[in-house]
Order: C-alpha cells, then structure tokens, then sequence
C-alpha cells in the first residue's frame, strides 16, 4: 500500500429523477391479469392508490408473482396480502361467496370472512401450511405464506380442491364445476410451486439458489432441460448452472442466457424460451432458459407457470445478493473497528470496500501539504498510476472535486463524464469503467477529509437500496478515520506527556551499560500509566524504578507522575527498600492503584536488590545460562501496601543482563501470561550478547501488538 492513485472517476450527484430506479416492464403482467377473467379485469382497472395496498404499479414481484398463479388456478384460489389480508381471488373463489363474492375484491378478511381471520393470521405470522378439510366431508383449503425477497410472509394463498361432491358444497353460490385432469393438474402445479418457494427459501447463497432452481424446475414445468444464469450487477461475468454443472459466462457471448441479461428481454428459442429475472426495480439479476422436448396442449398455461417460477427465482436471487451484501458489510465493519491507525485503515478501506460492493479500482484521496493531494490505491496499473501525478485540491477530475466539495459523484457512464467534463482525459474510461462513483468522507464538523473512488466495468444502475449502500459504506469509512485521528492525537498529547516526566538521562554510573524504552499503546485505551525511572546513589549504585498505574489517558499520567516523584524522593533521601512502598501509601493514602518494581544495583559489590509490589518479576541472564526469573516474596499492590516490603537480594557479575518491564510487554489477549513471559525468555537469547540499545529494540518489536503501554529498562553489568 501507499501507492498514489485516483483510480476512478465519476460524474456529478444525479438528480432525483435520473437516479430514481427504473419502473420494471409490468406490460405482461398486467396482460396476464386482464386475460384472467372478471377479477383479473377488475383488478387491473382499480384504482389502488388510496388503499393499504398502493398503486398497482408499486406491487413488489412477490405479490404479482403470487397472484398470477392465483388468478390462473383452474381450482378456486385465493390471495390475501398483507397485515389486514386483503382479498384478491380468482373466478372460481368468488363464487364460493355467493353474492357478496362481486362485492369481495379488495376488502380485508375480516369483512368478508371473518371466521377465517384466526386461521389466515396463524399461517401469516408463523408462515407455516395448513390444511383444512381433509376428512372428505367437504373442499380441501389449503393455505401457506407468500414470502417477500427478504424472506418474510407477507401473504397468504389459499387453494381449494374439490371434494367428491363438488366445490359447491364449500359454500353458498353458483355450483362451480372443475375437471379431474384439471384439479390434478393444478394440484401438482401448487404442490410443485410450494416445493420451490419452500427449498429457495432455505437457499441461504446465490450458487445454493440456482441449485435448486435447476433440481426442482425441470420437473415442475416439465421441461427437458433447465439452466440459470446469476449475473453480478456491475461485472461482465455471469454464473451459468444445468445439468453439465456449473459454468462462467460473459454478458457479450452470443447465447441466449448472455442475450436475456444483456437485451433484458425475452429470447425466444426453438425448443423452449430464456427470461430475464428481474428484481422490484426492473434490474436484471440473471435468466431462466427452458427448453421442451415437445409442444405442450396449452402454451399459455405453461407460459403463466413459468412466469411464476421466474417470479420465485427472482427473489430468491435477490434475497440471497442482499444476504452477501449483509455479510460483506459486517466483515467490512468488523475488520474496520480494530484498526489502530490511519494507514491500518485506508488499507482495509482498500481492500474490503470494494467486495462489499463488487466494485473494482479503489482508491483513497488525502490532502498532503499545502494544495496537493495524495492518493492511495491497492494494486492498478503503472499506467493508470502515472494519469494522477502531482494531482492537486482544485483539480477539476471527480476525486478531488469531492475532497474540495464534499460532494457524492456518481456517473453512470463515459458518455455522463464528457459531458460534465468536455476535453478532460478519462482514465477510468480508459482502463474499463463504465459506472464510477467518487464518496466524500467527511470529519464530525461535516467537513470532508477524503474521498474514495471505485467503480464497474459494465453499466450498473445505482437504485434507492444500492445508494443506501453506499452511504453506509461512507458512514463506516468516516467513523473509522476520525477514530483514529483523534487516537492519534491523544497519542501524541500523552506521549509528549509522557516523555517530559521520564528520566531522559540513560549513563548511569560507571561498570553498567543501560538502555530504557517507553511505547504507548496504538489503541488509546491505556495511555500514560507506565514509567520507568533511574536514580543515581552514593558509591556507585543505580536504582532503578519501573511502574504501571491503574487508570486512562491523562488522569494516568497525572497519578505517574506523583508516583514517580515521591518514590524517586524517598530513594534519594536513602529511605531503604522495603520501607519505600508503605512510606508512599501513608504520604499518598489509597487513591490510586498499580505496580512497581524497585532494585538498586551495585555493580561494585557484584549484587541487586529486588523489592516489588504486584509487578512482573525481572529476568536474570547469566553467560551460557538460560534466562531466569527473578523471584520475590508476595505483597499487594502499589497504594495498598502498609507493611515492609520483601526485598531479594540476587548476585549481579560481570556479563549479566538484567531487564525489568512492565505488563504490557508480555500480556496479550489472545494468551496466558505465562506464554507472555516465556516469548519474552526467548527473545533474549538470541541478542543476548548484542549492546543494550539493541536488546531493547529487539523486545518492543519481538513482543510487539500489545493494547497496553509499555516501559522498559536493560541493563548490563559491563565489569
């Protein structure tokens, strides 16, 4: 990463009404609707405005799916839909009310039969089949849910069969006389549908969709062969399943599926036909192709079925793109929310925005110094590269004129780019794009801060779910930068804190080579409570003091630092080691809690003296020798402790290495504490006999990835 880049292009912010999504063609639909009798007539000249169930024009494919098989069922079949169950029938339904059937069309349940409510709203909320009236006495009414692309009942459609007396018994009105071949007929077909709505349901992915849209179809519709084609919006490429198994496609290839997708028409075969699969909106989510062995004794019938299959594998498919669309954003999320710094983030911004959207060519643009602007990229071409150099805030390509603006460009072809910018060159054009849009990501004033461009390589019509899309995707981006942005800054305010209240000088006295080292955490959570200090004594001894103060941020740092005074004060004024923890407490009292670690080292007597209080213990390196812990008799913590503390005294020659730290260098979330400790053994050996200032180094970035701070201090008795 850190490549520059504007890797796309885009056009201005299109207006509602270019933006607005594409009605879909409902022409068959509503020629479906009228050939079906009064009711469908009825039902095509009502006005629906003014009713629960909007315009006709606004019903989603699930209820025109649903109602299509409805109205063409040779038996009696009823639709009611939604949370009042609005009746739509056909014919034969209508007649099983009597004279109140003309008068049913259109009304709730509850005002037509209200006895039925109960049952109706059962199989509504629990979305389960019933059946009633299986003892023969009477009609079978079979009854299970609508689903919409999301996967949620949204209605209820009820069929009836006749019983051995006819469908007249069921219910007052004019007797209504069914065929045998037709009722078994229609019966398979509603079983069959049923057996399809049930398993696309349970297809929880695309490729699991088109598996059983091709193991259950065939024989639904009666067909000799059947394959699907699954398109990605935006991508040339479509994923073709048949009975040869599973296939790659592109939209350009001259083959019935490609035509359907790319035409978004109907392609007409010898030997069958290949339909579109549409979404609400009217965008192509791939095609159907069926083909016959031979004519069938009605092609309108068979027609009107396959339509309702094409219904069902339409929002299956589309339910299954918005099922990865989900998961994609919850990993890009989930990858967003444990990046620890600005470049950690605009590399999964990188990397992960794209697949959220199946876009291609990200790239990330930055103000630099003074009116340049740096751009990031992943991997593009040298060529494409070079187009951006010395790219700089007023100029006129889309990326910058989001980062100046803040405004959102979303172009849907080349031709929108030359229109907005005649004369200007067109990368993104140029290496393939065709729809490009450029986010600004704007701080918590709302003022923009970057921008990130992507784009696709065939045509892709964003709808109102699709710019909802990337607004969260924006949202996202904006919340992690200014994260860690104000990280950083805290960072930098508490390090230089920090620093300004540590020892800075590391001589020491003569015959012991030190090194000391502090890092804050890159998280922010734990800033400023670890310290380390060095107190020169009389007769060539070190003290040496390494501590960690429970708390946060700033509050931490203040603790720290009257921490670190009153010890080093009460070191320096010869108090002894085991009386220098509880003196602290009766000066302090119990307002804080933390560790520490105090040793004076004598490299002139050849010892150490070790007193600590809940801290990690030192480690002791001898030449040739592994590395040992130095162990210490048990007292509480820093602000608890009243009592003498015990101190261990520890022979300390020439060549030995002693290194005191604190938590942060070996505890992880991900490991026990022990682990820590034995990774930090085994760092040491090694360098062991490398100087000081490369021993410290090697364990920061050895034992690196802590969420805490760390401290640190090396030291070799140099003889």
């Amino acid at each position: 990463m850190g490549k520059a880049l504007d890797p796309q292009s885009g056009g201005p912010d299109m207006v509602r009404s270019a933006d607005a999504p594409r009605p879909p063609d409902d022409s068959r639909w509503r020629e479906l609707l009228s050939r079906a009798g009064r009711a469908g007539r009825w039902i095509v000249d009502h006005d629906w405005a003014g009713t629960p169930l909007g315009p006709l024009a606004d019903w989603p494919p699930s209820l025109r799916t649903a109602l299509v098989v409805c109205l063409h069922s040779p038996t009696p079949a009823a639709l009611w839909w939604g949370p009042g169950l609005v009746l739509l029938a056909n014919d034969d339904y209508l007649a099983l009310l009597g004279p109140a059937g003309t008068r049913a069309l259109g009304r709730p349940a509850s005002a037509v039969w209200p006895d039925a409510v109960p049952a109706l709203t059962g199989v509504l909320t629990a979305a389960r089949v019933t059946r009633h009236g299986d003892d023969g006495a009477g009609p079978v009414f079979s009854s299970g849910p609508v689903v919409d692309a999301a996967g949620h009942p949204q209605g209820v459609l009820t069929t009836v069969a006749a019983a051995p007396g006819g469908i007249a018994d069921a219910a007052p009105g004019d007797p209504v006389v069914v065929a045998d071949g037709d009722r078994r007929r229609a019966l398979r077909q509603a079983e069959g549908l049923a057996r399809l709505a049930g398993a696309l349901s349970a297809a929880g992915s695309r490729d699991a969709v088109m598996e059983v849209v091709g193991a259950v179809t065939p024989g639904l519709v009666g067909a000799d062969g059947v394959r699907v084609a699954a398109a990605t919006a935006g991508a040339w490429e479509l994923t073709v399943t048949g009975d040869a198994g599973t296939a790659e496609l592109r939209v350009t290839d001259d083959e019935p599926l490609a035509r359907a997708v790319r035409e978004e028409t109907i392609v007409p075969l010898p030997d069958g036909l290949c339909l579109p699969l549409r979404d609400g909106t009217g965008a192509v989510l791939g095609a159907l192709e069926v083909r016959w062995d031979g004519p069938a004794a009605d092609e309108e019938a068979r027609r009107i079925l396959l339509d309702a299959v094409a219904g069902l594998c339409s929002q299956a498919l589309r339910r299954a793109e918005l099922t990865a669309s989900a998961r994609a954003m919850a990993e890009f999320a989930a990858r967003l929310s444990v990046t620890r710094s600005t470049g950690e983030a605009i590399e999964v911004i990188l990397d992960a925005a794209p697949s959220a959207l199946g876009a291609a060519l990200p790239g990330l643009a930055m103000r630099d110094e003074g009116r340049r602007v740096r751009l990031w990229h992943a991997e593009l071409p040298s060529g494409l590269v070079a187009t951006f150099d010395d790219l700089t805030i007023d100029d006129p390509r889309p990326i910058a004129h989001a980062l100046r603006t803040g405004e959102r460009i979303i172009l849907r072809n080349r031709a929108e780019f030359a229109a907005r910018h005649p004369g200007l060159p067109d990368p993104a054009g140029e290496y393939g794009m065709v729809t490009t849009v450029v986010l600004p990501l704007l701080d918590a004033s709302r003022r923009p801060i970057a921008a990130l461009g992507f784009g696709w390589p065939r045509e892709r019509v964003l709808h109102d779910d699709d710019l909802a899309l990337l607004d969260t995707v924006a949202d996202l981006c904006e919340q992690t930068l200014e994260r860690v942005r104000l990280a950083a800054a805290e960072h930098n305010l508490v390090t230089r804190l920090a620093g300004r209240l540590r020892t800075s000088a590391t001589i020491g006295p003569p015959g012991l080579e030190l090194a000391t080292r502090y890092q804050p955490a890159m998280s922010g959570l734990h800033l400023g409570g670890d310290w380390y200090d060095l107190v020169d004594l009389d007769d060539g001894r070190l003290a040496v003091v390494v501590g960690d103060v429970v708390g946060h941020q700033v509050e931490a740092a203040a603790d720290m630092a009257q921490l670190r005074t009153v010890v080093n004060t009460l070191i320096r004024s010869g108090v002894p080691l085991a009386e220098v923890f509880p003196r602290l407490t009766g000066l302090l009292g119990v307002g804080f809690l933390g560790t520490c670690l105090a040793m004076v080292v004598d490299p002139v007597a050849g010892q150490a003296q070790v007193a600590r209080v809940g801290h990690p213990h030192p480690v002791l390196l001898r030449p040739g020798r592994p590395p040992e812990t130095v162990w210490t008799g048990h007292s509480l913590p820093l602000g608890l402790v009243r009592d003498p503390v015990p101190v261990t005294t520890v022979a300390f020659g020439p060549g030995d290495l002693l290194v005191a730290y604190t938590d942060g260098l070996v505890e992880r979330r991900d490991q026990a504490y022990d682990a820590g400790v034995t990774a930090l053994h085994e760092v040491l050996v090694p360098v062991r006999d490398q100087p000081v200032e490369v021993i410290a180094d090697t364990l920061l970035t050895k034992l690196s990835g802590s969420d805490d701070d760390q401290a640190l201090v090396v030291i070799r008795h140099a003889g």
